[in-house]
């Protein structure tokens, strides 16, 4: 494609009408490949939904022994959420002077730089996303600092498992 944008739809897509549910599963299969940008666009999604998903996979895969109880982890349950194929957001903008995410992508976000806009969506502006970009890099390093301490004491957490 022309741009290389992934589409993703996140959600529970089975709560749309079969026609959407296609042109849905059209637009993913047809930008699957592509890898400059993603697109995540979150469709009858709750951070709710997603997490207690993941967590019955993981649980599964514990009932049919295709895991042992002590193969899960952060980093499992990361790879079980709709979002495993794409990297976790590096700016949440959220519009309508709400300032809380309302049960969106509260796992991925967990290290975003989160800016919190008064302008209603349809209202939001190329200055507006100027605003939360600069917002972005003033917080970039705390964020990036925080993001990284937390990534070495993930992995000394599953080298340690991964020793015991």
């Amino acid at each position: 494609m022309k741009h290389g944008v992934c589409i993703r739809v996140l959600g529970n897509l089975t709560l749309l009408p079969l026609d959407i549910q296609r042109s849905i599963a059209e637009a993913m299969t047809m930008s699957k490949d592509n890898d400059k940008a993603f697109l995540n666009v979150c469709f009858a999604y709750t951070s709710r939904h997603e997490i207690s998903n993941a967590v019955e996979e993981m649980a599964e895969g514990v009932e049919k022994g295709l895991i042992k109880p002590s193969d899960i982890s952060e980093s499992l349950l990361d790879r079980c959420l709709y979002t495993s194929h794409s990297p976790d957001p590096h700016l949440l903008v959220r519009t309508s002077g709400e300032v809380r995410l309302s049960d969106f992508l509260l796992w991925q976000s967990s290290f975003s730089v989160l800016s919190f806009m008064e302008v209603l969506w349809p209202e939001f502006s190329f200055w507006h996303l100027c605003a939360a970009v600069l917002h972005y890099q003033r917080n970039h390093d705390a964020i990036t600092r925080a993001r990284e301490q937390h990534d070495l004491e993930r992995e000394q957490a599953q080298r340690q498992a991964d020793y015991d």
